[in-house]
């Protein structure tokens, strides 16, 4: 039995709780004294749209993303309040369509409550975190994939020419999903011969996205040289080769991001090996997002729960579709990784603080102590759910 529509506003309203509790109660980020993140870039987008200066002036890969810092111009309420409007339209969208898609895949009550608790109060997710680091263009994100997914199960193909070339203003990581995509409907439709993927739009959309991204570049070039994507890339791959244990802070990363669930999810799926299309999805643009999270740049945990319309969508369906039995237990020995019981650390004044709440960041024992946790706890898990199938 599906979860009635009605549902959606009760996790649409504990979001906007949740947003302006952690807006009054989480710190922000001194920009001033953190010159590293992504704010201060963003910064210069805003001011240019916003008349307060007349030169684009943003670095690569930055000037790119101009859609938020556009949006957040308009409503000429001070920088931090305008992102903060953005942020909050769009957590919204996103928890609505999020809803939408779990709905369609037909997770239980149970598996979609603690997907939404995940999302809304995990200090990476898309609240806590954006409350911290508000001059972001992070949350729309989460919208564009949740949209992307609701396109691909609802089968509303023509949709893409809308969603991709915002999403493609919005942050050009959308070009690789949409090309993954293309490649993928184009080896469906000929491998199975049932007609599920309508070809056109996703060829169309992927020539609109390698169009817009051309386009921005152009009209709003970076304000120095930089490294292209696939030169990115390479370089991190290369940083793999000298830096092996950046592996390990991979896995780590992905640990902190979605827990003990993730790899309960992916041995249930290992398990069972029948594919469909909503597993083979799911299970693509999952590996895409973490993918991003290992290539795409050094800020490992964020950018992996970036793909969380995606990753978690594959978890829930997984442990129900295999009839997960211990779910309160794996609640209750997830609860360490959202971090429920502190703020986020101020990195202008304590940087190394700060860098300990990231795996890709923090002292290698304490990466290593995050590993022995997920997997003391995933032996919990599988032993107890064993037993309870056995019952």
């Amino acid at each position: 039995m599906r979860i009635k529509h009605a549902w959606s506003l009760v996790f649409v309203s504990l979001s906007i709780a949740a947003f302006f509790f952690y807006q009054q109660y989480q710190p922000q980020v001194t920009y001033a004294f953190a010159e590293s993140f992504d704010g201060n870039d963003y910064t210069g987008a805003y001011e240019y749209f916003s008349g307060q200066t007349s030169d684009f002036k943003v670095p690569p890969p930055f000037h790119q993303r101009i859609l938020v810092p556009y949006l957040a111009s308009l409503f000429q309420l001070g920088i931090i309040n305008d992102f903060e409007v953005i942020n909050l339209v769009f957590t919204i969208l996103s928890i609505w369509v999020t809803f939408l898609v779990w709905r369609k895949l037909g997770l239980e009550f149970k598996w979609l409550s603690f997907g939404f608790i995940w999302l809304i109060f995990h200090w990476s997710g898309i609240i806590r975190l954006n409350a911290f680091d508000p001059i972001t263009v992070d949350v729309p994100i989460y919208f564009f994939h949740a949209s992307l997914l609701y396109i691909l199960l609802y089968r509303k193909f023509n949709y893409l020419y809308l969603l991709v070339p915002l999403a493609m203003f919005q942050k050009e990581s959308m070009l690789g999903y949409i090309i993954i995509l293309t490649a993928y409907a184009a080896w469906h439709n000929r491998k199975a011969e049932d007609g599920y993927f309508k070809l056109q739009p996703f060829l169309i959309s992927t020539g609109i996205a390698i169009i817009i991204k051309l386009f921005v570049s152009d009209f709003f070039p970076p304000s120095e040289p930089g490294r292209g994507p696939l030169i990115m890339i390479a370089y991190q791959a290369k940083q793999l080769l000298l830096e092996p244990f950046e592996l390990v802070r991979w896995i780590g990363a992905m640990s902190m991001a979605y827990g003990i669930a993730l790899w309960l999810g992916i041995i249930q799926f290992i398990r069972t090996r029948n594919f469909d299309v909503k597993r083979n999805l799911l299970v693509m643009l999952s590996l895409v997002s973490l993918g991003y999270a290992l290539l795409a740049g050094g800020d490992m945990t964020r950018i992996a729960f970036l793909g969380f319309p995606f990753v978690f969508s594959f978890i829930l369906f997984e442990l129900q579709r295999t009839d997960f039995k211990a779910f309160y237990l794996l609640a209750i020995l997830s609860l360490p990784f959202m971090m429920l019981q502190s703020n986020i650390p101020d990195p202008g004044f304590q940087w190394n603080a700060w860098e300990q709440w990231y795996p890709e960041f923090a002292d290698s024992k304490l990466v290593l102590l995050t590993l022995v946790y997920t997997g003391i706890c995933l032996a919990i898990c599988l032993r107890t759910n064993a037993q309870a199938l056995n019952r």
